[in-house]
């Protein structure tokens, strides 16, 4: 049964914090952990998961706003499960961070927590709603507006997110998924197959491939193919709703193929990024991105980047399957995004980012697209098209030839020929190389409304004052940050709803840090400080009648 947690409102007579010393105070009120319980804890509406519990009359559940606020601070503090239960046990700021205020009080069991995200996830999987996600959002909308940050100027940027799993040859992960259906096949089947597998039963898959040589690979790789052929026929979907029999079936559908009734392996280049990574993890891709190959997925982040904000925070994440380009996110993205902050005019990415659908969608919206760097061939011979403000569309070359274009089923521009022969560009002419036709007395350049917004994207970032082209830059800060704690590009969980909750719990994270270093009362807190020193030297001083006053100090 759903029951809110409100008891941290009204301050315990015995809490912790009545018997603080008055420096004590300064430093308790100037923690992050005091930051936390009034910016996060306190504005972590539980109504939210009231669908996880039952309706009837029974048990309360765990506080889930300690819960949520449990494994926020996880990812701030970077901790373990056990570093997160011995800090929620001792450390009296962490405790007081999610509301606890007596020392007597004891804290939720591992199992609560476990539970807790397992509920989320299968919620998830049931529902399609995520949410740890709408948390998010709605701390991230009353931070918004409680510290008047401005929202219309974003930045965006991605990230490998490597999932925590092993690295799996083709060979090693053919044996794994075979020895895992063996062990979910019935005792008669087991029995049935024994002479089959047998060999591939003794030790691990590692040990097994490790003894392979790369001349035999070929050999070994046709002897699976069969074996996999047979148990495809043979077990005909009994165990259709085992894991292990799903995964099966997978890797024979990606590695293997059938050739006129002959099962054959594939070889390397027919084998896709979506294809099986680990059994452990049936959701991860593969990506290679400026030379690192990663197995598991890419996380998408926008934050705010208004000049004249005195802290920038994070607004939007998002999760995919790593083999899913930043372009098709930012398309996918962007409605959710205008819908959160309605009043974005600009926003600044990187190269990657651009597409004839994303042209479409900031025009929609009145957004404009800032690239720092264009990906692609720029055109040797300078060539641009654009549209004026009366709606006139112009082609213009680096020769100086401005032609006005022309719209029948496309747009179609005509430059004169005499000119041409005379340009320094006419060697590596953009109409040449892109299709364009040659008449007598004219060169006609086609091209699509596509291309018009394309071109107009392209200048946006030229069109800026220098010190505005950099903008984007410090969002890259910002993936470094969220990146801290991955060892080796990779995460401690699994699975894309998994990592999906420790990226949004290290976003929400990361606004509570920025928010709390600039809300700190530097001042109130140097001064008891120099009170303090000035204390502290009064005492030893031997000479009484000079002593000394914090201003000295």
């Amino acid at each position: 049964m759903f029951v809110k947690n409100e008891s941290y409102k009204q301050l315990d007579a015995f809490s912790t914090q009545n018997s603080l010393t008055k420096r004590q105070q300064i430093l308790w009120e100037n923690s992050v952990e005091h930051k936390f319980f009034e910016v996060v804890f306190t504005s972590i509406d539980e109504s939210i998961f009231k669908v996880l519990y039952s309706k009837k009359k029974s048990r309360p559940n765990v506080p889930v706003n300690q819960l949520v606020g449990a494994l926020i601070l996880k990812h701030i503090k970077n901790w373990t499960y056990q570093e997160l239960f011995t800090n929620l046990s001792f450390n009296l700021l962490t405790r007081h961070a999610i509301g606890l205020q007596r020392t007597d009080e004891d804290v939720f069991s591992e199992a609560s927590i476990f539970n807790f995200q397992n509920r989320v996830i299968q919620y998830y999987e049931s529902k399609g709603k995520d949410l740890i996600n709408t948390v998010f959002e709605k701390l991230t909308e009353d931070q918004l507006k409680q510290f008047e940050i401005k929202t219309n100027i974003q930045r965006g940027d991605s990230f490998l997110v490597g999932s925590n799993i092993v690295e799996y040859t083709r060979l090693r992960l053919i044996i794994e998924v075979l020895q895992r259906l063996q062990r979910i096949l019935s005792k008669e089947d087991q029995e049935k197959y024994y002479s089959v597998l047998e060999k591939y039963m003794k030790g691990s898959a590692d040990k097994y491939s490790s003894k392979i040589r790369k001349e035999d690979l070929p050999k070994e790789l046709g002897c699976l193919a069969e074996i996999y052929h047979q148990l495809i026929i043979e077990l005909n979907d009994t165990y259709t709703d085992e894991v292990g029999y799903k995964n099966f079936k997978r890797v024979y559908g990606e590695f293997f193929k059938l050739v006129q009734g002959v099962v054959e392996v594939r070889p390397s280049k027919e084998l896709t990024s979506s294809c099986l990574m680990s059994p452990d993890d049936d959701e991860a891709t593969f990506r290679r991105k400026q030379k690192v190959l990663s197995k598991g997925y890419v996380a998408h982040i926008s934050e705010t980047a208004h000049p004249d904000n005195s802290i920038n925070l994070i607004t939007d994440v998002v999760i995919e399957k790593n083999n899913v380009g930043d372009a098709e996110i930012l398309e996918n993205r962007l409605p959710e995004m205008v819908k959160k902050t309605p009043d974005l005019e600009e926003y600044f990415t990187d190269g990657l980012y651009g597409s004839p659908a994303i042209d479409l969608l900031t025009q929609e919206y009145g957004i404009t697209q800032y690239q720092t760097a264009v990906r692609g061939r720029r055109s040797p011979s300078k060539l641009q098209v654009e549209q004026d403000q009366d709606g006139k569309v112009w082609a213009t070359c680096g020769g100086g030839q401005r032609i006005q274009a022309k719209k029948q089923k496309c747009w179609k521009a005509e430059f004169k020929l005499k000119i041409c022969e005379t340009c320094p560009f006419q060697s590596v002419c953009s109409i040449q190389i892109m299709g364009g036709k040659i008449k007598p007395g004219r060169r006609v350049y086609y091209f699509a409304d596509k291309e018009i917004l394309s071109h107009a994207r392209m200048r946006n970032i030229e069109n800026l004052p220098p010190e505005r082209q950099t903008i984007r830059a410090n969002v890259e800060a910002s993936v470094k940050e969220m990146q801290r704690g991955m060892k080796n590009g990779k995460v401690r969980v699994r699975g894309l709803m998994r990592v999906s909750l420790h990226i949004i719990f290290t976003a929400i994270g990361i606004n509570l840090v920025r928010i709390a270093s600039k809300n700190q009362n530097i001042s109130e807190y140097l001064d008891d400080m120099l009170h303090c020193a000035s204390s502290i030297i009064n005492y030893l001083w031997p000479y009484k009648k000079h002593r000394l006053s914090p201003e000295v100090i």
